[in-house]
């Protein structure tokens, strides 16, 4: 340990590097914070039990995640290194973190902020928008562009909880989850065991989305968010999607970057999660006798190539339809 007691040395936390297993450290205080080191996936971080309102959000840097997670039964938040050649230098920081977190009662994207502030970054801020956020945002503009002409904007907006942990839109009577794919097969990643379970007695359903690159008939997603804000006509509602964007991966240094243009590679389907759909939830497992707490992580990717789209109930039948149209 540190002379602070506090936290191991930097010689111990190497030693956890070159472990061949998973390990999580508690550090002694409140809330419960611990660093985990996770070399099968790459991966370290801080993982602390998530506040009133603490969602997951994008930091701006190239390496760094805060990511909202369910971990034994709790909703939690991470802090994710994902580079390894970093991670010896990134322990100063997560011990940092840490200290903000239990010391100075700072909700996690504020300690983050305020260690980097003062320790110097990391990471340099990412001069471009990765591919994920760029079709992600793509996808969930689509749709909210549809729910417009469906919906009162305010409504339309509010449905949408960009950048959230939930699911990715609340109707008023069903939950809608975007996933986008540049895949020549519709093939989708999905990253928990709580992203395709329904919320309640709310139905779900998955928007599939397959984009292709374009040449000057396609569509920038600059040139995308551009489009939706004019659809809000206050400059309350503006501001408020503004902000929605940047919690989903937006940034306005990205619009001065060589940006992809887009199409649509097939018709969008939707499908209603429920009896046979392909998918791993919390509550299955559960079921079948597995023990949550001692699984940490499940991504999966799902193939609906195959499988026909389901009749969608209004207003988001209509909405796919709109929103279709903004892209080719």
């Amino acid at each position: 340990m540190s002379e602070q007691g506090r936290h191991l040395t930097r010689e111990s936390f190497i030693e956890y590097l070159n472990a061949d297993y998973p390990v999580d450290l508690p550090i002694d205080g409140e809330p419960r914070v611990l660093i985990f080191v996770d070399t099968d996936n790459r991966r370290i971080g801080l993982r602390v039990s998530a506040g009133a309102g603490e969602k997951a959000r994008p930091t701006g840097l190239e390496h760094v995640k805060i990511l909202a997670v369910h971990h034994q039964g709790q909703r939690m938040i991470e802090v994710e290194i994902d580079e390894p050649r970093l991670f010896v230098d990134a322990y100063p920081i997560l011990r940092g973190v840490a200290d903000r977190i239990q010391l100075d009662r700072m909700s996690v994207a504020r300690a983050l902020s305020e260690t980097l502030r003062r320790l110097g970054h990391l990471i340099k801020a990412e001069q471009s928008l990765t591919r994920e956020v760029e079709t992600g945002l793509i996808g969930e503009l689509t749709l909210l562009a549809g729910l417009v002409t469906v919906m009162p904007p305010e409504l339309a907006l509010t449905a949408w909880r960009g950048g959230s942990e939930e699911h990715d839109f609340g109707l008023p009577s069903v939950d809608v989850e975007v996933k986008t794919t540049t895949s020549e097969s519709r093939s989708h990643r999905i990253s928990s065991a709580t992203q395709l379970q329904a919320t309640g007695e709310r139905a779900l359903w998955l928007l599939s989305m397959q984009l292709t690159a374009a040449g000057t008939d396609g569509t920038t997603v600059a040139a995308l968010i551009e489009r939706v804000r004019a659809l809000f006509t206050t400059p309350l509602l503006r501001d408020e999607f503004d902000s929605r964007v940047q919690a989903a991966g937006w940034a306005e240094r990205y619009a001065n970057s060589s940006l992809q243009r887009w199409r649509f590679r097939s018709e969008p389907a939707i499908y209603h999660v429920a009896g046979n759909f392909p998918r791993l939830t919390a509550e299955q497992l559960a079921f079948a006798g597995t023990d949550l707490n001692v699984i940490t992580d499940i991504r999966y990717r799902i193939d609906l190539s195959g499988r026909t789209g389901d009749e969608a109930p209004e207003p988001l039948r209509a909405a796919v339809q709109a929103g279709r149209q903004e892209l080719p």
